[in-house]
């Protein structure tokens, strides 16, 4: 979607086809805007005064203006100004990517020329989040049935507004939303498709399209390198296993943070099998990788001073005649043995020996992963927030910073010595598997065992991932994309510290 900022003095609107979209806070009348017209504001002030629509928080009225210079009307309301967040911003262009749909709009004029308290990056990552769809392996509709998407928004905004300056982060909010769309559609795709070759594939895609390196270790180079923990994970499926690494390079002297996404293509659970019911919901295990890959496509593309490292450990997870049993032992990456006791316990694997390749041949400065990794957080948390776990607390800090600027929230757990006792292993240096108690924290204190020193985070986004309701801009029956916009604005504000 394209998007350009202009200033409501030197704005002339002439798209008959387009619509106007008039934030209003509840009960703020009469609308405040340098751009409707008179008698489309008589008519909507006339409505108000009989109730038809009061601005209340992600509310919605449309009015066709068939004698205007616009298609219509789209009032979008926000609520109390005092609890207009960018939050409740986002939601409400939610709201309006269905109401833009429904009408076939594909331009669109956000006029916050009589609110100069109102930002529109929010509202646009709401639109561009909200009429994402997945229509891949469903038959085309007829022509006139196709879904009409908005292609171009133009931001109206009072004259004092620094155009340039919200020009730049508009811009910014549609890279990194269309870039979590792309996350969305990895996700969805079927499982017999994305594989973890696919997988490799579409990060050497990522490759060419931006110059950065592209590195994909296969199974004869994982073994040489001792990757027995990853190698272990995918013994029982017909597809390979991939690690998946890509380089963007900045300078010898900028500041490196690594990336780091679970990549589980379908997780059967193994020998440990999981119950039939839902089972096919097991193609999202890969969304941490997916997250990971499509920041990274973002950050290719801006190209920021600092050098970034993202690393994809992709596997299967299946019952095959070779696959891991449970007592099994194996030697990690790092020379550390893992006593496998559970073998759905797979995500923790794959990672393992993927963080712990990645700090010994990267030595970033910070070291974030992300994985639907348990059923504990979201039975802790819902689908309301991911967990975060970590070993640094100005890196926790500055992520949760980025989750509530991004919407995408996080909730930091304690990581102490008592829950890393419970992982200790009986016939080798650790178990797979804690107690059930506290599922969530010993999974993320079993992965502290292969980052070392280095600063290192662990978000935990099993309920965030998919199955999200109540969100007018996710679709629940789809995946969230949930950790490309945090990811992104995080490595951003690293740029930004040195700069301090």
């Amino acid at each position: 979607m394209n998007v350009n900022v202009v200033s409501s003095d030197s704005c002339t609107l002439a798209d008959e086809e387009s619509c106007l979209i008039i934030p209003l806070y509840k009960k703020a009348f009469p609308l405040n805007s340098c751009v409707l017209n008179e008698g489309d504001e008589d008519i909507l002030q006339s409505l108000a005064d009989k109730g038809i629509f009061d601005g209340s928080a992600l509310s919605t009225y449309y009015l066709p203006t068939p004698k205007s210079a616009y298609k219509g009307v789209l009032v979008l309301g926000l609520g109390d100004s005092d609890g207009c967040d960018s939050e409740v911003l986002r939601r409400s262009g939610g709201k309006a990517a269905a109401v833009l749909t429904e009408h076939r709009i594909t331009h669109a004029w956000l006029d916050l020329s009589g609110h100069g308290d109102l930002t529109p990056e929010p509202i646009l990552e709401g639109i561009i989040l909200g009429q994402y769809d997945f229509t891949v392996y469903k038959k085309a509709p007829e022509a006139e049935k196709v879904p009409v998407k908005l292609q171009q928004c133009t931001v109206v905004t009072h004259s004092d507004a620094d155009q340039d300056a919200l020009q730049l982060t508009s811009k910014l909010s549609v890279l990194t939303c269309l870039s979590a769309n792309g996350a969305r559609h990895l996700a969805n795709t079927a499982p017999n498709e994305m594989t973890p070759i696919a997988l490799a594939e579409f990060a050497r895609g990522i490759a060419d399209e931006s110059g950065c390196k592209c590195t994909v270790l296969e199974p004869k180079q994982m073994e040489s390198l001792g990757m027995n923990a990853l190698l272990g994970v995918a013994r029982g499926s017909a597809q390979p296993p991939r690690l998946i690494v890509l380089e963007h390079h900045h300078s010898d002297d900028a500041r490196t943070v690594a990336l780091v996404g679970k990549g589980v293509t379908f997780d059967t659970g193994g020998i440990s099998i999981k119950p039939a019911a839902q089972m096919h919901e097991m193609k999202y295990d890969m969304c941490g990788a997916a997250a990971v890959l499509c920041a990274f496509m973002t950050i290719a593309e801006l190209k920021p001073a600092i050098n970034v490292i993202a690393v994809v450990p992709a596997a299967e997870n299946m019952t095959g005649a070779a696959a891991q049993r449970p007592g099994d032992i194996v030697k990690a990456y790092n020379g550390k043995t893992v006593e496998v006791h559970n073998t759905d316990a797979e995500g923790r694997l794959i990672l393992a020996d993927a963080m712990a390749y990645t700090v010994d041949k990267y030595k970033p400065d910070a070291i974030v992963d992300t994985a639907t990794l348990t059923g504990a957080c979201l039975i802790a948390l819902g689908h309301c927030a991911a967990g975060l776990f970590s070993n640094d607390q100005p890196l926790a800090d500055g992520l949760l910073e980025a989750g509530q600027h991004c919407g995408e929230r996080l909730w930091q757990f304690p990581v102490w010595e008592d829950y890393e006792k419970q992982i200790e292993g009986t016939h080798a240096d650790l178990c797979n598997i804690g107690p059930r108690e506290g599922g969530a924290i010993t999974a993320a204190a079993f992965l502290k065992q292969f980052v070392g020193d280095t600063p290192w985070a662990h978000l935990d986004i099993a309920g965030t991932a998919w199955g999200v309701k109540g969100v007018p801009y996710l679709d629940p029956d789809h995946a969230t994309g949930f950790g490309v916009r945090l990811l992104t604005h995080w490595v951003l504000q690293q740029v930004e510290s040195e700069k301090d």
